[in-house]
């Protein structure tokens, strides 16, 4: 015969994490399991999936300040794809690698720029095209955020600039 109180069970109720956050759904052996979302007394908000009580899987959080990010995350951490909207009007949508921006993205600025390429530990780095709100832009190398290497340059006449880049600056 089975027990009657099987400590595998998914049952719906509420989780209190040390950090001061509330976790309301599904537990599995005492710990956040499945889809739920957790509030903290600050305004900061999540709702998605967790195994073992970590954030893993689709989920969407949000900040006080009303920054928020919706996406992938594994063991707590951005991870694959997401979008990220910061209050101030930013706005990254691509691959995320243990939190940080990694591998194809666009970054919109609060100014109009946008950038599309390669970022690497939350930089432009790699190959990539940052359009300024003028029309100008620089297509090419980019290293730790600076234009970096072989590149080009058009500006809003469609007048094109070749050359190399070391540091953000045109040798």
């Amino acid at each position: 015969m089975g027990s009657c109180c099987s400590s595998n069970k998914v049952i719906k109720e509420t989780y209190d994490y040390s950090d001061g956050g509330v976790y309301s759904g599904d537990l599995m052996n005492g710990l956040p399991q499945g889809k739920g979302q957790i509030r903290w007394e600050n305004g900061c908000f999540f709702e998605g999936l967790l195994q073992e009580g970590r954030k893993n899987g689709r989920g969407l959080f949000r900040w006080a300040d009303g920054s928020y990010y919706d996406g992938d995350f594994t063991d707590e951490k951005f991870n694959g794809y997401g979008e990220y909207y910061w209050a101030d009007g930013k706005v990254y949508k691509g691959n995320w690698v243990d939190g940080d921006l990694n591998g194809e993205g666009i970054l919109h600025y609060k100014d109009g720029r946008i950038y599309k390429g390669n970022f690497t530990n939350d930089k432009r780095d790699g190959q990539g095209e940052m359009i300024w709100p003028s029309g100008s832009k620089y297509i090419g190398g980019w290293k730790k955020g600076r234009q970096h290497g072989k590149g080009e340059l058009i500006d809003t006449n469609g007048k094109k600039t070749e050359g190399i880049w070391n540091k953000g600056k045109k040798q």
